[in-house]
């Protein structure tokens, strides 16, 4: 994965087409793992379900502070943003 201030506008669109379709993929994982909570009756598989969305949520945050990076380095490359100072 390259540096994002070193891609394309193409590319920055492809990356946060990709990241938007695992974040989407999280939050259908993190219903699951919500829905085996509620409904499980066995302690270790519920305690298990809990951890796993803990982790997901993690994964999902991750996530998101990535798109927001992506977004802020596109707005950049289509100039609605000021460029990013060199540093001295």
């Amino acid at each position: 994965m390259s540096h994002l201030d070193q891609m394309t506008e193409r590319e920055l669109i492809a990356e946060l087409h990709s990241v938007a379709a695992e974040c989407e993929r999280l939050n259908f994982e993190v219903a699951r793992v919500t829905q085996q909570q509620r409904f499980c009756h066995d302690r270790p598989d519920t305690a298990m379900a809990a951890q796993d969305e803990r982790a997901l949520l993690g994964e999902m945050s991750r996530l998101m502070d990535r798109r927001r990076a992506i977004e802020g380095h596109l707005m950049r490359v289509r100039g609605q943003l000021r460029p990013l100072r060199q540093q001295e």
